[in-house]
């Protein structure tokens, strides 16, 4: 069973989307798909069959939010079942991971954010 805990990574650093040579023939036809993330996928490596792209997070979840708009305005059933399943293993990649903030520094946000919170409950009273 994989493990639930998300693992952090640096600002920039980039994951790696495991694609079948169908799926990634088939995002590359997709007009919604930008310039940028199709690089990743024409210059990624090849083996076996799977396509191997690096993206950074909110790379994968902009192809992501591509795909499915794509698959939503899709009107061949089995095109659009394929895509939202494309769609549906990128949003799975990207919930195994953090981006943002090293463990220690994402606490310490948690605890500035409670003491703005109990700032904001503070009432001035004259006297």
């Amino acid at each position: 069973m994989a493990s639930s805990k998300k693992k952090y990574l640096k600002p920039g650093e980039k994951v790696v989307l495991s694609l079948m040579e169908e799926e990634a023939d088939q995002i590359t036809k997709l007009p919604l798909i930008s310039e940028e993330l199709l690089h990743m996928i024409y210059f990624s490596k090849m083996r076996d069959g799977i396509v191997s792209a690096r993206y950074t997070l909110s790379e994968l979840e902009e192809l992501s939010e591509c795909i499915a708009a794509e698959a939503n305005n899709m009107k061949h059933k089995k095109l659009r079942k394929q895509l939202d399943a494309i769609s549906e293993k990128i949003d799975q990649l990207n919930l195994k991971y953090y981006d943002d903030d090293s463990p220690q520094e994402h606490s310490q946000q948690k605890y500035s954010q409670r003491e703005a919170i109990a700032r904001r409950k503070l009432v001035l009273v004259k006297k």
